[in-house]
């Protein structure tokens, strides 16, 4: 028999880090729309530290693993990226089109990866679609892609602590965010090559499963 390490628990150490990086999200993004940037980056620290923690946990101790942890984790990775990067570009810290390099790629790793998982299904269904425990194809992240999240969380910081070291004319500030720019759209290249290159080893397509079947 197998057994597997990953707990049905919810009260874990990771999943506490997760919770409270997705509570801290919005107060981030309030404390940069009203201009108190050193809350908003002593908070962002903060937030990015527990990031590590609960990956960390998880990793070293199995019992702090769980089904909910897979969840909530890249949920509050995203509301704490998204959000904190809505809030610094609508106070025009960031440019218009790094926000559209940075918003794109994150909607192409989500079209992409549900387009991946929906070719590898024998069988059809809702529930299946969005059951991403079951490990039928995984599509890992290459250096570039590690990369270009590390940019863009020091491109954030970068952003929030310009007002507070006064760096907003900061030449060095400029160059490094059009860096970012130009690996982020390389990530983006990468991988939509790299879902072509899934897609064409997946050879059936998914039959809708019948009301019958679901019974089962």
């Amino acid at each position: 028999a197998v057994v597997s390490t990953q707990s049905t628990g919810i009260y874990t150490i990771p999943n506490a880090l997760s919770l409270s990086r997705i509570v801290m999200s919005p107060v981030i993004a309030y404390t940069v729309l009203n201009g108190q940037h050193s809350v908003a980056l002593a908070l962002f620290s903060v937030a990015g530290i527990t990031d590590f923690l609960d990956g960390q946990i998880a990793r070293k101790f199995p019992s702090q693993r769980s089904l909910l942890g897979t969840i909530i984790d890249p949920i509050g990775d995203k509301m704490l990226m998204g959000l904190t990067t809505l809030s610094v570009w609508y106070t025009g810290q960031l440019p218009s089109w790094l926000l559209c390099i940075i918003l794109g790629r994150d909607i192409l790793l989500l079209s992409g990866g549900l387009a991946v998982k929906y070719k590898s299904l024998s069988h059809f269904s809702i529930k299946e679609l969005f059951n991403f425990t079951d490990g039928t194809i995984e599509v890992k992240p290459g250096w570039h892609g590690k990369l270009n999240m590390c940019l863009q969380l020091c491109a954030i910081i970068g952003c929030l602590g310009a007002p507070i070291w006064s760096m907003e004319n900061s030449l060095f500030l400029k160059y490094y965010l059009y860096f970012t720019g130009v690996m982020g759209v390389y990530s983006l290249i990468q991988y939509i090559l790299t879902y072509k290159s899934v897609m064409s080893k997946i050879q059936h397509k998914p039959v809708w499963m019948k009301e019958e079947d679901k019974k089962l």
